[in-house]
């Protein structure tokens, strides 16, 4: 499919002739080819584009200095979606693209998107960057040309996408880059394609009403606002989390302190009496001491005496042992004699004991021969009796083998396993049919009782209502939901949650406060806007935070929302009501209303009732002027009409200005009887819905009867099948017993030749135990035999034992003789050597004591107090009872004192410690809250005026553009106690009578979306930052008076100077438009039978002067409907 591209600026002057008409057209085809006289420009045909020249080369030979920086020049592609080749010149103000559907309108912002390195998600549309390469095409290339800043080269930015490994692959200026760099690019150039303000493709018009108001500040900022505010607005989330989670640290360290402090305080008692116990344990401590040193130094005394002692009686017995010694010599020979005999009676004694021994051992291998012996022959035993037991279980072998064999010879019953599944899925079918229908049938009760409990809430929705209506209440609430259905639901919810509140939450005034004196009805409500008697009113910012949350967020509802933290007390009257009635007027609004309190000081601190004046009277021109010239009223009422003055400085320091405007009657506050239609229409309702019950419910027994019939019919089923798998089970199990049985007797064959071999084993192992038989009878004889060996031996051994032991009876009688001639002697010896025994055990007591204390006193003493030798010196001046004594005492006085925690000390500095851990953690937390609410405070104190003044100037834009199609809208910003949710409001209307509601996805129909979306971007047109902007098919859906309206304004919005670029793509447009010079008109041809060689048919050129004959012919009669026309606008104006 070939495709021609035309590109021209329309001029839109009024009444213009026919050679001002197309003097500054420069029509063309996709080449450029031709001029409006339809011959060829050879210069331009081939011109070749220089990307290093500081403007590139248009069409209609101007310069590029009208362009912005980043505005897009020249759009090139080649082989993308549906184009072969195409190039587009654009204009630097307005560039309306159009052409029939499916003619590559889209294609071209798909182009800009993935050219300028944006992903396809932007768009909507396909998500693979090879699906845009044309079909057939293996790859397609993207040229964009973009406007550089003064002084700097134009930038082409180009794309390479390959379709069969879906890659990208860009340069700028002919030079490869990274998608980095060019992503870096755009930044610099402010180009954000991925911003619904400056870039809204087809598929993303619904995207745009379905943002967030939070998503629509950021968006709005990103393309309206400068750098630094957005910057701004950064660093103020950033510092709000900061302060956010700051003040969070510093509130739960401040609980965490106050906590420590309490529970230290609670140990206080405790510690007082722990401190004086210490004191006393300290003093026991030290006493322990000294009673160590105390003890060291008697112990180490008492050593000293005991070794000198020691000394003396070693000296004695020395010398007694040398006056003794040739007495002696005669006994100690023969005491040696009497010791060798001893010798010797033990030798002996050892050898008849180990010959004692030799002999039991012989007992006892005699009695394991002879138990191995029996063992063998009950081996022998118990081997012939298994044997027999194998020989009969080899017969029942045999006969079992006979019987199954027999057994297999008879042929069993005939059994076909599929044709008996398939009498059983049979009826499976047939129960899952009626299961089937059981569940289709619930699924109708299902939804017979959604409808009936709908119809009942409805029933009793309307008998709610309907009984209502008898009450003065309910007939408010019947008007407020006819006035705004969205605010009924608020009070609704807002009365069924009255607990979520801090305090009272107050409904709209027109529910809760009323005119004191009817007569003042219309007066009291001139100043006063829907709004005013539909709003909300909260007594906190957290009612209002809580109460904005559910309503914008939770339940999607639009309503207007107000707060009040002032007593009604605070708005004072500017005057007495002496000096008003000077001034003809009968009081303040406020005076003639009645209500809650918080209410009415809402409406003061709103509409500065308190401060508006009415009378029921007209004024007369005396009193008006004494009114203006006070100054101090601003807003009256007298009579049929209502006055606002204004004070005009710059006029001079008396000029003012004053609106007069009739009094309209009151909508609100009035005593109208119940529309009998809507009591109609509740009592309509109910006999409907009572009605349609009666029905649901005889469907519901219809249905009930047929499930319940349908689940006997199962019943039924469930037990035929259970009947038929009996059966099969019974043949299939003897079936399945025959063809076992050739298994069976093989196994069994197979028994029997194992129980053969088992009896032919049996017979080997009995031959095989009577020879070990034989051999231990054998072994048992040879151990007898060598008991009587041993026998033997003891008989000699005792012999020699009985000498020996005569031998030394003789030797002792004669060392016993020699013993009692010198037992004097002896004895005086004997008892010296006991009492130096025991004066050497004496002394090591006394040693082992004096190290022991020594050691435990050394091991007390610390080296400072060894040092100072202040425990020594105390040591050295009492005595261990002393010590002992102190020591008790002040024991006994520390058990006197009890403490309820007896780790309270420890725990009292604990809690320190994590108090002043917890203080420099608070004291951290506040010079960093201090530090962010500077920043904070500094950096709002710029952007806040500066977003205010941002979002009136596009408010002022916003409303203008809906008064020029009869409707209204507006647009403001809601700030949140938290910064994350400040977010742009935007709320319209198109039908005289309703309220402003908030625009998204739900509330308003497609052509009003899209209306409210174009005048968005139009109101951001003057402030923008981009360089140019794109809105694909925007006005489709819209009715043709909004879409020439919105035409209209666009064209006069985006073609003033020094705005930024912008795009509409559109595949219609009415006759009649409006056109102006600074915008370009391109459009797009394409299909079979256009030219593929560019112009030749396709000559726009040709068609201009077919249009030119045609508008010299009807000109004068063109020329004379556009003055009257003219003539008509200047008087609808005046």
């Amino acid at each position: 499919m070939a495709s021609q591209l035309v590109s021209f600026p329309a001029a839109g002057q009024p009444n213009p002739t026919d050679d001002e008409m197309f003097s500054n057209f420069n029509l063309r085809g996709g080449d450029g080819s031709h001029s409006v006289d339809g011959h060829r420009e050879q210069g331009r045909s081939r011109r070749r584009r220089d990307s290093t020249a500081s403007a590139s080369p248009r069409p209609n030979g101007q310069s590029s200095s009208g362009f912005q920086p980043g505005a897009i020049v020249r759009v090139k592609l080649k082989d993308f979606v549906t184009y072969n080749e195409a190039e587009f010149f654009l204009g630097p103000s307005l560039n309306m693209v159009i052409g029939p559907n499916g003619t590559g309108k889209s294609s071209l912002v798909c182009a800009i998107c993935l050219g300028l390195g944006f992903p396809s998600n932007v768009l909507g549309r396909a998500t693979a960057y090879g699906e845009f390469v044309k079909h057939g095409k293996d790859e397609a290339t993207i040229e964009v040309e973009l406007q550089g800043e003064p002084g700097e080269s134009n930038h082409v930015v180009g794309l390479l996408i390959t379709r069969e490994n879906n890659s990208r692959d860009f340069t700028i200026n002919r030079r490869k880059a990274t998608h980095k760099e060019v992503h870096q690019l755009m930044n610099r150039l402010r180009i954000q394609i991925d911003n619904l303000c400056q870039f809204l493709p087809q598929e993303k018009v619904a995207e745009f009403a379905g943002l967030t108001p939070v998503e629509l500040l950021e968006k709005t900022l990103q393309a309206a606002a400068p750098e630094e505010m957005i910057q701004w607005q950064t660093e103020l989330k950033d510092h709000y989390k900061v302060q956010a989670e700051a003040q969070r640290i510093a509130n739960e360290s401040g609980e965490e302190m106050k906590r420590l402090e309490q529970r230290q305080a609670a140990l206080q008692a405790d510690v007082e009496r722990l401190q004086e116990k210490k004191q006393y344990e300290d003093a026991i401590a030290k006493l322990k001491k000294v009673k160590l040193v105390v003890a060291y130094n008697e112990a180490r005394q008492q050593f000293r005496v005991a070794k000198q002692q020691h000394k003396s009686a070693v000296e004695r017995l020395e010398q007694l042992e040398k006056d003794s010694e040739p007495s002696l010599e005669a006994v100690n020979q023969k005491h040696e004699y009497v010791e060798g005999v001893k010798a010797a009676v033990e030798n002996r004694a050892a050898k008849l004991r180990d010959a004692e021994k030799d002999a039991d051992n012989a007992a006892r291998e005699i009695e394991s021969a002879e138990n191995k012996v029996k063992n063998l022959a009950g081996q022998i035993e118990a081997e012939r009796s298994a044997f027999t037991t194998r020989r009969q279980e080899l017969g029942k072998i045999r006969k079992k083998i006979t019987e199954l064999e027999a057994k297999h010879k008879q042929n069993p019953r005939a059994f076909d396993p599929a044709e008996w599944n398939r009498r059983v899925r049979e009826k499976e079918h047939a129960r899952r049919d009626k299961e089937q229908e059981i569940a289709e049938l619930n699924d109708q009760v299902t939804a017979v009782k959604a409808q009936g409990m709908e119809k009942t809430a409805i029933r009793e929705a309307a008998q709610k209502k309907l009984t209502a209506l008898d009450s003065q209440e309910g007939q408010l609430l019947s008007q407020l939901e006819k006035k705004n259905a969205d605010a009924a639901k608020i009070w609704d919810w807002v009365q069924n949650n009255r607990e979520s509140f801090e305090k009272e939450v107050f409904g709209p005034p027109m529910l809760n406060c009323s005119v004191k004196d009817p007569r003042y009805t219309d007066v009291v409500q001139a100043f006063l806007q829907d709004g005013d008697f539909l709003c909300f009113t909260a007594q906190s910012r957290k009612d209002h935070k809580i109460l904005s949350k559910q309503v914008f967020d939770v339940n999607e509802l639009s309503g207007t929302l107000r707060g009040i933290e002032r007593d009604l007390d605070f708005f004072k009257p500017p005057m007495s009501q002496a000096e008003l009635a000077e001034f003809g007027l009968d009081g303040f609004a406020i005076d003639y209303l009645e209500g809650p309190e918080p209410v009415l000081a809402m409406l003061c601190s709103e509409r500065h009732l308190h401060q508006t004046a009415i009378g029921l009277a007209d004024i007369s021109e005396e009193q008006y002027e004494k009114i203006t010239k006070d100054g101090r009223i601003r807003l009256f009422t007298a009579g049929k009409q209502s006055y606002t003055c204004n004070r005009r400085p710059e006029y001079g320091p008396n000029a003012f200005s004053t609106r007069v405007q009739q009094v309209r009657p009151a909508k609100y506050w009035t005593k109208k009887p119940v529309d009998d239609s809507v009591k109609r229409d509740y009592e309509r309702q109910l006999a409907e819905a009572t009605g349609e019950l009666q029905e649901f419910k005889k469907q519901l027994k219809e249905l009930y009867e047929r499930i319940d019939a349908l689940r006997q019919e199962i019943t039924i089923i469930n037990k035929e099948i259970d009947k038929i798998r009996t059966e099969k089970n019974e043949l299939q199990k003897e079936h399945s017993l025959w063809q076992a049985l050739p298994d069976k007797i093989e196994s069994e064959k197979r028994s029997e030749r194992d129980k053969r071999q088992e009896l032919v084993e049996a017979q080997s192992r009995v031959a095989d135990l009577e020879k070990q038989h034989d051999r231990a009878v054998l072994q048992k004889a040879e151990a007898v035999l060598q008991h009587q060996t041993k026998i033997a031996a003891i008989r000699e051994a005792y012999q020699a034992l009985q000498e020996a032991k005569v031998l030394l009876i003789e030797a002792q009688s004669d060392f016993e003789f020699l013993t009692e001639k010198n037992r004097e002697i002896l004895e005086e010896l004997e008892n010296g050597k006991v009492a130096l025994s025991e004066m050497e055990k004496q002394m090591g007591v006394l040693h082992r004591r004096a190290t022991d204390a020594r050691a435990a006193a050394e091991n007390a003493l610390t080296d400072e107090e060894r040092e100072k030798g202040e425990l020594s010196a105390l040591a050295k001046a009492t005595t261990l009872e002393q010590v002992e004594s102190d020591l008790t005492a002040q024991e006994n006085l520390a058990d006197s004192i009890e403490a309820n925690n007896p780790h309270a000390l420890k725990e009292y500095q604990d809690w320190a410690q994590k108090i002043e851990r917890e203080k420099a953690k608070h004291d951290r937390c506040t010079a960093q809250l201090e530090e962010v609410k500077s920043k904070i405070e500094s950096i709002r104190s710029q952007f806040e005026p500066q977003l205010d003044e941002l979002v009136s100037r596009i408010n002022d834009a916003f409303s203008y553009n809906f008064e020029q199609i009869s409707c209204a809208g507006e647009v403001g910003v809601h700030k949140d106690e938290d910064f994350e949710k400040w977010a742009i409001e935007i709320k319209v209307r198109f039908r005289a009578g309703e309220a402003l509601q908030r625009l998204d996805q739900h509330r308003q129909s497609g052509g009003e979306r899209a209306v409210s979306t174009i005048f968005y971007l139009m109101s951001l047109q003057s402030m923008a930052q981009a360089p140019f902007r794109v809105v694909d098919e925007i006005n489709q859906g819209m009715d043709p008076r909004n879409e020439r309206m919105v035409h209209e304004r666009m064209v006069e919005i985006a073609c003033r100077e020094h705005t930024s670029q912008y795009f509409l793509i559109t595949p219609k447009l009415l006759s009649g438009l409006r056109y102006d010079r600074r915008m370009r008109v391109h459009t797009i041809i394409s299909g079979e039978r256009v030219d593929p060689q560019g112009t030749i048919k396709m000559n726009f050129a040709k068609f201009a002067e077919i249009q030119r004959g045609l508008m010299k012919r009807t000109i004068p009669f063109a020329s004379q409907v556009a003055r009257d026309e003219a003539s008509m606008v200047e008087a609808s104006q005046a």
